[in-house]
């Protein structure tokens, strides 16, 4: 069962935070650090956070789009071995909070069964109220080896008919203060064909959600005069107020 959704704020751009990131920004890059310094940043509309992180079995990678230190969304590998074989697959949900969604579809995989996955955007495409927030904890990408001999198939929108996917991008719904924003994470998805845990691996590359309520977003806009930039252990602590 879910649980009820979590008290927090909206990231809010001040004129003093502002002020702040435009100095940190002059200070990093004479320190050669990449950072994204935008003029009139109080006005930004977008916050994108830089990173990279792997899946591993066995250890949920979570995603706290605002950094209010509350997650929003999971990653999660599986790997299932029984009698008829075994299964190795990549999940995205959100966490905790029932109104947390990722954007998906339902679809057949043959046999009268029918499968909820989640799926994998062009960068561009935009994600709002019109999105297809409808399924459940929807699967992403697995692999499915015969249990008596080498017969392997692939499922999945971020499978790549088994080559996997580079720089596609999850549909993000989520609540923040009772109110619904969207967002974006950008992932590639590499496929082993090992038969073993982390054959299906995801890697993180960046984040971003709209502050403006039921606002949509375009996924992979990391420029313009409405994105600012935040990298985590820097700019994202300027952004939680922290010095």
């Amino acid at each position: 069962m879910s649980s009820a959704p979590q008290s927090r704020k909206t990231f809010k751009i001040s004129e003093f935070l502002n002020r702040q990131l435009n100095t940190y920004a002059q200070v990093a890059s004479a320190a050669g650090v990449s950072v994204l310094a935008l003029a009139g940043a109080s006005e930004a509309k977008v916050v994108y956070t830089e990173t990279h992180q792997v899946t591993h079995a066995g250890v949920p990678l979570y995603i706290d789009l605002n950094h209010d230190g509350i997650k929003d969304f999971l990653l999660r590998t599986s790997f299932y071995r029984g009698s008829s074989g075994i299964q190795v697959g990549l999940a995205a949900s959100g966490y905790r909070n029932a109104n947390n969604v990722v954007a998906g579809r339902r679809f057949s995989s043959g046999g009268g069964y029918f499968l909820s996955a989640a799926s994998a955007l062009p960068a561009g495409a935009r994600i709002g109220p019109k999105g297809n927030f409808s399924v459940r904890s929807p699967f992403m990408a697995a692999e499915l080896f015969n249990g008596v001999g080498s017969q392997y198939s692939d499922l999945g929108p971020w499978a790549g008919k088994g080559e996997g996917v580079r720089d596609r991008y999850l549909g993000l719904k989520f609540v923040v203060g009772g109110e619904v924003h969207y967002g974006w994470a950008r992932l590639s998805v590499t496929l082993g064909h090992h038969r073993q845990p982390d054959d299906v691996i995801g890697t993180l590359t960046g984040y971003a959600y709209e502050t403006v309520p039921d606002k949509p977003i375009v996924a992979g806009q990391i420029t313009g005069p409405d994105v600012i930039t935040v990298q985590p252990e820097t700019l994202g602590g300027l952004a939680l107020g922290r010095k």
